[in-house]
């Protein structure tokens, strides 16, 4: 019998992503509604954004600690029975606090969509904010605190966000064990009745919903009076130290942290996805220059990485390690050897090829099913932009030069503008 052998498939290289089409809707006081219709199975994802995040709050714990009490009893019902109903529907309830807003998601089969937005619906207009759960909150997250405030990672991040933003700058602000003293019960009850009004929500639809979603969503979120306006808080622009390296001393630690960056700007610059380029070849992948040279060739860590994080009113440009403490300087140096390197010589067009593929390849992973397309939407609305960003996108990881890379490295990679925060040995 002949023998068969089995082909490799072919090679393509990926030219466009076909994204989910994204249907518009106002409910009837215009809070408006984003909708992703597909997927296979009868599940819907709903994310109800209100604009109540941490800087809306303007001190670190009353933001998340509203959303979280919020989840746990309404006037009707208590924390279990909360729990318990969403368990028997086989369903997904959580909230996340951002720095502009918090979201609300349920997840759950489509069929089971008015009992959980029912249940949603008390929850966001009639929590009880229990004081037992209060207590009981506040104690589990100080203790979590306290233990997270030991590891020289948090450490360094939390120190790293104020020498670049500035300690009472909003994106710069960290929680420490006096806010546990300042918050109240009240400021929470004050907080959800500014914050968590019906109008105020934006909400995104993902998966097969049917096709009386509007109405459902209408019955629960259209029926308050008028529509809300909202305007963003203030934010500065960052107060970033003139400290160049800060040392932190931690007892007994093994290791040391490292955050090396700088502050940048948001994904309207022209510059930014070019730059994502260019941080993809320095250390946004597995074969990196830095995890090449510092973690490979130097043997000075485990792991190294950097990203460059875009914010509603700027951004930020980060590198992260953990080393052995004898190791810190030589890894500092060899971190800023590569970015004299990308500088001052040429990107080979292998590496380029390779980390364009890599591009590609990401950007479709994650726009893999209707779930994951609405999150990255829902991101998107926040800046005031939509899937064009991703085809521009596209368009520049395709045609983007070596030598654009190299002026861009000139331009953003100068020791001078970074700021070193390191905390352990």
């Amino acid at each position: 019998m002949a023998q068969t052998i089995d082909k490799a498939p072919e090679f393509r290289n990926i030219e466009k992503i076909d994204f989910l089409p994204v249907e518009q809707y106002k409910l009837n006081n215009k809070v408006p509604v984003s909708m992703l219709r597909a997927g296979s199975q009868d599940v819907t994802k709903i994310d109800i954004e209100f604009p109540a995040g941490a800087i809306q709050a303007g001190m670190p714990l009353i933001a998340s600690t509203t959303a979280n009490l919020m989840l746990e009893g309404t006037e009707n019902k208590l924390s279990v029975e909360i729990s318990e109903k969403t368990d028997f529907l086989g369903a997904y309830l959580n909230s996340q606090t951002y720095h502009h807003h918090t979201v609300f998601t349920i997840l759950c089969l489509t069929r089971h969509l008015p009992e959980m937005l029912d249940l949603v619906n008390e929850i966001i207009t009639r929590p009880s904010f229990p004081g037992h759960e209060y207590d009981l909150y506040l104690q589990k997250k100080y203790e979590e605190f306290s233990l997270e405030n030991e590891k020289i990672k948090t450490i360094a991040s939390r120190n790293f966000g104020e020498t670049i933003f500035g300690a009472e700058h909003p994106y710069g602000r960290q929680l420490n064990a006096e806010h546990f003293k300042l918050i109240s019960l009240e400021q929470v009850r004050k907080f959800h009745q500014d914050h968590y009004r019906p109008e105020m929500a934006r909400i995104f639809v993902a998966g097969q919903p049917g096709d009386d979603i509007i109405s459902l969503l209408n019955r629960h979120f259209g029926q308050s009076p008028h529509q809300h306006h909202e305007t963003d808080a203030i934010v500065p622009p960052p107060a970033t130290s003139s400290e160049k390296i800060k040392n932190i001393k931690k007892e007994g630690a093994m290791q040391t942290a490292l955050r090396i960056g700088r502050p940048l700007f948001n994904n309207h610059h022209p510059d930014f996805i070019p730059l994502q380029i260019l941080n993809t070849i320095l250390g946004g992948y597995f074969g990196s220059r830095l995890m090449t040279s510092v973690r490979e060739e130097k043997g000075l860590t485990y792991g190294i990485g950097s990203v460059i994080m875009p914010l509603k009113y700027s951004g930020l440009w980060v590198i992260s390690s953990e080393v052995a403490g004898e190791s810190r300087d030589k890894a500092i140096e060899a971190i800023f050897e590569e970015f004299s390197k990308l500088q001052n010589d040429p990107i080979s067009e292998e590496e380029l090829s390779m980390v364009k593929r890599y591009m590609m390849g990401e950007l479709l992973r994650n726009f893999d099913g209707p779930f994951s397309t609405a999150d990255i939407y829902r991101t998107l609305q926040e800046y005031k932009m939509d899937f064009e960003f991703y085809e521009n996108m596209i368009t520049t990881i395709r045609k983007i030069s070596t030598e654009e890379l190299r002026k861009l490295a000139v331009k953003y990679l100068q020791p001078e503008d970074f700021r070193i925060v390191t905390a352990g040995m």
